[in-house]
């Protein structure tokens, strides 16, 4: 039997509660580089909205940031779909110029607002597969699962190491950095990169954070 408000999950028989009960979202912000940012900006997260982007998601953009909270499944692909319009559509409007998107994805947050961690059931996502906005993009991604009291203080690693195997092979991967993993390619395919990984040690691990910076139209990209 499940709990008001939530569904049983079919990957782990566990009850599961929605993706606004576990915390399932986002905070981002964007940096046109040009000089009609506010018009950039305003004007692409207008794009997305009208694209009818924003259904099963709440958003609340402040003057530091926007936060994106999943309201309904699937979470993953909501959130992906969503950002990856607004950052091809930033581009577009500043004539295909240089734009920067600061992104960090959470869930399981203890401190996130009105989240109800008592039902810890966690399903697998399925992929997020997002159109192709044609607009390529490189990022430095880092992934974090906290696990809080485990035995094995390198059990963290594994995960890491396994989403960074899974990009890998997804094509995506350009090599590693200095405290982060470098990805490449169209935003869409690159977002999806993220919150595949994300969410598949989600399914492990109640709380996982993942940080990216992603740039599109760099004056100084290196060739891909």
């Amino acid at each position: 039997m499940t709990t008001p408000g939530t569904t049983t999950s079919p990957t782990t028989g566990s009850p599961t509660a929605t993706p606004r009960e576990r915390g399932i979202g986002m905070r981002f912000s964007l940096h046109p580089h040009c000089d009609d940012f506010v018009a950039v900006i305003l004007g692409a997260l207008d794009d997305a909205e009208r694209a009818g982007l924003t259904a099963g998601l709440t958003i609340e953009t402040d003057d530091v940031s926007t936060w994106v909270g999943a309201v309904d499944e699937p979470a993953e692909q909501r959130l992906v779909a969503y950002l990856a319009a607004v950052v091809a559509a930033a581009h577009r409007r500043s004539d295909g110029g240089h734009v920067v998107a600061h992104v960090l994805l959470s869930r399981g947050c203890p401190g996130e607002v009105g989240c109800d961690l008592s039902v810890t059931g966690l399903p697998r996502p399925e992929p997020v597969r997002v159109p192709a906005t044609g607009v390529a993009a490189a990022a430095q991604w880092s992934l974090y699962p906290l696990l809080d009291g485990g035995s094995d203080d390198g059990a963290h690693m594994a995960h890491i190491e396994r989403a960074i195997a899974q990009a890998v092979e997804r094509g995506t991967t350009r090599g590693a950095a200095h405290y982060a993993t470098r990805l490449s390619g169209d935003v869409a395919e690159v977002l999806a990169t993220v919150a595949d990984a994300w969410g598949d040690v989600g399914s492990a691990v109640a709380h996982v954070v993942s940080h990216l910076t992603l740039s599109v139209g760099s004056p100084t990209a290196v060739p891909r």
